[in-house]
């Protein structure tokens, strides 16, 4: 079980409809009164993942932060500060 957090979310240029979702991997236990998604819940592609070299303000990345992007598609209501869990990768 993976916990992100959603940093940037914008419309694809590529792929009409569909955002690029990016979120960072975080390192935090999860709560039972916690208020988080499953990934079951949007469909996602995973398009890259990566440690950042130096910070990335336009996409909410820190340098040393592990991130992943992802294509989400129409009518995904992810938001921006949200957390995910992710089953597997």
């Amino acid at each position: 079980m993976t916990l992100l957090m959603i940093t940037d979310i914008r419309k694809s240029i590529n792929d009409c409809g569909s955002d690029i979702v990016t979120a960072v991997f975080m390192n935090e236990d999860v709560h039972g009164g916690d208020k988080i998604r499953s990934q079951d819940e949007n469909i996602l592609l995973a398009l890259e993942s990566a440690t950042a070299q130096k910070d990335i303000p336009a996409i909410g990345v820190h340098c040393g932060d592990q991130y992943i992007r992802m294509r989400a598609n129409p009518g995904h209501g992810l938001a921006i500060g949200e957390r995910l869990i992710l089953v597997s990768i």
